[in-house]
């Protein structure tokens, strides 16, 4: 059933194995198919639709939506070695000797109970300092945390598969399900396993029990139908007016206009200060007519950069004046990209009609962010992109601390020409060693193409790599990409 030599000890008496260590193909089997057959049944529903969705008086199960890690549990009472466990289908990931475990083995043993297949999820205790604890801290914790850590993951059990040979997939009545798991994994919520919080309600309380969940700082809500597998997503939907400073441009659907914004939130209680914080790159919710709009509109008001920004393809942010503002939504904010460092941005200064970097600075970070609408009713001057709109306490501007200088070093120059009708097209490869902070890429990569007879003649792309060898492989890719017969490599 498990394949002990592919766990690895970590602290205490915990072991993990990332992949491949249960063997027991009609386990794995039995827990995929119930994830396929649930998996489509889940639909996320819009705050906005919940007055109008759930309006009856029908009783349905709400649980608290556990910002953590799914995973099946398997207990089997008689056996010496790994009792019980938890994994995930088809990966074969194991989790044994948690703390959290070991008090459902308890649990579980004390009901009399022989074997039994649950599905849980996975938490970390909720947050302290104001920070909720998300999927990936429970994934560093479990993979490599200390032993004070390990004893800080909770289940949350929400769903009771197999139970003494019985199939319970096909129950009926969930209610009866619900009332077993209490029985099985206790409802204290503060213990290291118990049932998932939630309760049987009519239907038309969803609405109230969100905002109370929410407003607590839990994440959202899943529901559930009693008499048939129909199951909700809900959390809540964050909006943001937030300033247009930049934007990237290409090519989309045979057409060329905006790809995406570059945002920012000002600082300043009543009138903005001049300190701009970015806030998110936006590239989703826009129609098609607009990204034309929005290129006619953003390309005169384009300015020198004060830094080199790219997407996630290596396309050029251009930076234009704050002038604009638009309203963001989005489906979550959290402050930090992992569990031991907050998620920073880069911190800019409006002064003189140009933008200057001050550095990079923590700030929080929507989840999933997508444009709505341009808001022609609001202006940056007046206050109308705020930074309390989503952290109250930021009205000043940070100070931040500009470590060492900026040092830069060509380690590779190529250039390439062809000549065209008349034309010198001029190609150029440019590989930099970048030492400025901790946080940053420290070698970039340019690669500028120049043609005089195209729409826009010059186009920088720029990347950025960890290690030496993923520049050089950066460069080889981008030459490979770009130079072909013709093209005569100068000097």
């Amino acid at each position: 059933m498990i394949d002990e030599n592919k766990l690895q000890a970590r602290a205490g008496a915990y072991r993990f194995a990332s992949s491949g260590a249960v063997t027991d193909k009609v386990l794995l089997d039995v827990a995929a198919q119930y994830e396929n057959q649930l998996r489509p049944k889940f639909l996320s529903v819009p705050p906005r639709e919940i007055a109008k969705r759930f309006a009856s008086d029908d009783r349905l199960l709400e649980t608290t939506k556990y910002d953590g890690e799914g995973v099946f549990i398997y207990f089997e009472g008689g056996r010496k070695t790994f009792p019980i466990f938890a994994f995930s289908s088809p990966s074969g990931r194991l989790r044994a000797g948690l703390p959290a475990l070991e008090a459902l083995h308890r649990s579980l043993t004390a009901q009399g109970v022989k074997k039994a297949l649950l599905r849980a999820e996975l938490y970390l205790a909720h947050p302290t300092q104001g920070r909720r604890r998300s999927v990936s801290d429970v994934i560093r914790v479990s993979a490599s945390g200390t032993e004070a850590e390990l004893a800080q993951l909770r289940l949350a059990v929400f769903d009771l598969i197999m139970l003494d040979g019985k199939d319970l997939r096909t129950t009926p009545d969930f209610s009866t399900t619900w009332e077993t798991l209490g029985r099985l994994a206790g409802t204290d919520e503060s213990a290291p396993a118990h049932r998932a919080a939630g309760q049987i309600i009519p239907e038309r309380e969803v609405e109230a029990v969100l905002a109370a969940k929410t407003k607590a700082g839990l994440e959202g809500l899943v529901l559930r139908r009693l008499t048939r597998t129909e199951l909700y997503k809900i959390k809540p939907q964050l909006t943001v007016d937030a300033a247009i400073i930049g934007y990237v441009e290409g090519e989309f659907e045979g057409q060329y206009g905006v790809l995406s914004l570059l945002t920012a939130l000002t600082y300043g209680e009543k009138k903005p200060s001049g300190h701009y914080q970015v806030l998110a790159r936006v590239g989703s919710g826009f129609p098609d007519a607009l990204r034309l709009e929005l290129l006619s509109v953003l390309q005169p008001m384009r300015i020198p950069a004060p830094l080199a920004m790219t997407d996630s393809d290596g396309r050029t942010v251009h930076f234009v004046r704050p002038q604009l503002i638009a309203e963001l939504e989005a489906s979550d904010l959290v402050l930090t990209s992992r569990a031991d460092r907050d998620h920073s941005t880069q911190l800019l200064i409006w002064k003189d009609s140009a933008w200057e970097f001050a550095g990079m600075t923590s700030f929080p970070r929507l989840v999933f962010p997508t444009f709505s609408r341009l808001r022609t009713d609001k202006e940056i001057g007046s206050g109308g992109a705020r930074t309390t709109q989503i952290a109250p306490q930021a009205v000043e501007a940070p100070s931040v601390s500009r470590g060492t200088q900026r040092q830069e070093t060509l380690l590779r120059r190529e250039v390439w020409t062809k000549e065209q009708k008349g034309e010198t097209m001029v190609r150029k490869l440019v590989v930099a060693e970048i030492r400025h902070d901790p946080e940053s890429f420290p070698f970039a990569v340019y690669w500028v193409d120049f043609s005089p007879k195209r729409k826009e003649p010059l186009k920088v792309d720029v990347s950025f790599a960890t290690t030496a060898d993923r520049a050089t492989a950066l460069a080889e890719r981008a030459i490979a990409d770009g130079i072909a017969k013709g093209w005569v490599k100068q000097g």
